[in-house]
């Protein structure tokens, strides 16, 4: 096992996790290996032990991957010859093909869930691996679950994105929505050098996007459950994290180069792997997902439902990070008002806030300029049916929130008598944008809308700012500040970023 997923371990073994009999569950097998010679042997020894005598059936998306730097070689061919040579029978399934979609059409989303369930109907008791994206991974370990499939789940992620791949969530859209969802555990995750390290270099940034929520998420969590709106808090995944905050800095660089060097590729796997478990023997999602997260989702609202390309979700994240950084600075530098100036109108002013900003969202993203009204109306026409189905979600949501919101009310007045205190356990659990910044200029992530794969408008990051209080349940620092009176766009320290980043983008 490698340095980085030693210090895993011994992590997790300090903080009494491996003998936890609850929490132990949510703790997959790991196994990092730096070429295929030894996965063979080690998936033969796992399924002898946990699934004996049973054919395993193997899930991939019908996307052609390198599997290494030698010309011609893929990972789904690669990784049945391993099966092949171990002696593991199995069966294949290609969801493009039973779905009858382009693999590019398979994401995480709740109308493909019920395909999935049926492709995966009749095989409760055998082992099913994921080899694939984190949206492959979410399909498969969901449907499992809503299935009721107790059977070894086994993930091989190809490329470094997301959390999902050790994680006993799952992250799905619902009509544009993104809603998380409490899934299944992964029996065991398999992270391969070669598959990893020779993906896209896009996809392997996006991935250290998502590990930069760590830096600012726990800011959300602590603010929320101090201000009374969240009940529980914890910092387990703050500390299980803790010792990898050194290397995600340090390996920076490393994610502006293709293929990835040895050393970012070990580290990002353990620090992917290790967030993935943090969340899920934390119960929630919370820790690691944040403000940086509803700004990601709110972006991805916009593209869903207009049906544009969705930027990696990560990408994303790393600009949100920045975004909830500069914002957390703000609030360390300033008190905060008397009680008189916080909203107390009932929840219909809100909702009509909501409203507006959906009546308001750039769907269109570069070309909303050059849409005539006539014709913007006639594609909101096409549109009606999803939008509704989604300001409804949101308006659901927002209400339980809002419910939350007065019932906390009595405890403002000592929250902003304790505020001194609380901006130095915010400073203690967050890090400063200007430590931030430069982590996303030396991996090639954005720091500006347009820097993205698919370019995005400041319009649509502008508005995803500011309907960031009315994404998901759960509080984050947009909510505070909407709920002192204040237009969440005017703390993100947005237009000063702006005035900083004239200028090409280094990459």
């Amino acid at each position: 096992m490698s340095n980085s997923f030693s210090s895993l371990r011994l992590a997790l073994k300090n903080e009494g996790l491996l003998q936890d009999p609850e929490k132990s569950r949510f703790l997959p097998e790991l196994y990092y290996g730096t070429s295929l010679s030894d996965l063979g042997p080690w998936l033969a020894d796992f399924l002898r032990r946990r699934a004996p005598g049973k054919r395993v059936c193997l899930v991939v998306d019908g996307t052609r991957k390198k599997s290494s730097a030698e010309p011609g070689r893929e990972i789904d061919a690669d990784f049945r010859a391993v099966l092949a040579g171990a002696g593991i029978a199995f069966d294949e399934l290609n969801l493009s093909e039973r779905l009858a979609i382009p693999p590019a059409e398979i994401h995480a989303s709740a109308h493909l869930l019920e395909g999935v369930r049926l492709t995966l109907a009749g095989r409760g008791d055998q082992a099913v691996i994921a080899l694939g994206s984190g949206s492959l991974t979410d399909l498969v370990k969901h449907a499992m679950h809503l299935e009721g499939m107790k059977a070894p789940f086994i993930s091989v992620p190809t490329a470094l994105t997301v959390t999902a791949f050790t994680s006993a969530f799952a992250v799905l859209d619902f009509s544009g929505a993104k809603r998380t969802q409490v899934s299944r555990e992964v029996t065991a995750a398999c992270w391969i050098q070669p598959f990893l390290a020779n993906a896209p270099g896009r996809m392997s940034r996006a991935g250290y996007g998502d590990l930069l929520a760590r830096f600012v998420a726990y800011g959300d969590w602590f603010l929320g459950h101090r201000l009374g709106v969240m009940e529980h808090y914890d910092e387990l995944a703050f500390r299980l994290m803790e010792p990898f905050a050194p290397d995600i800095r340090a390996h920076a660089a490393g994610f502006a180069s293709e293929p990835l060097p040895e050393e970012t590729t070990e580290c990002a796997a353990a620090a992917l792997a290790m967030a993935g478990i943090a969340m899920s023997v934390s119960g929630e999602t919370t820790p690691l997902s944040g403000y940086e997260h509803v700004i990601s989702h709110g972006l991805d609202f916009l593209r869903l439902t207009s049906g544009r390309e969705l930027n990696f979700h990560g990408e994303q994240v790393a600009l949100g990070s920045l975004i909830s950084a500069r914002t957390i600075d703000s609030l360390l530098a300033r008190d905060l008002p008397g009680k008189s100036r916080w909203r107390t109108a009932p929840v219909a002013e809100s909702l009509a806030t909501l409203e507006t900003l959906i009546s308001e969202a750039p769907f269109f993203g570069g070309e909303e300029d050059a849409l005539g009204e006539k014709a913007r109306a006639g594609r909101i026409a096409a549109m009606r049916d999803r939008i509704e189905a989604a300001r409804k979600e949101f308006a659901l949501e927002y209400r339980k929130k809002w419910t939350r919101w007065e019932d906390a009310s009595s405890r403002l007045p000592s929250f902003i008598e304790s505020w001194p205190d609380l901006r130095v356990d915010l400073s203690r659990l967050t890090v400063r944008a200007e430590e931030l910044e430069p982590l996303l200029r030396k991996a090639n992530l954005p720091v500006r809308p347009r820097d993205m794969a698919f370019p995005a408008t400041e319009q649509e990051l502008r508005w995803a700012i500011r309907f960031a209080p009315f994404v998901r349940l759960r509080m984050n620092v947009a909510d505070l500040l909407f709920w002192m009176g204040e237009d969440p766009l005017n703390t993100s320290g947005w237009q000063a970023q702006e005035r900083r980043t004239v200028g090409k983008h280094p990459g």
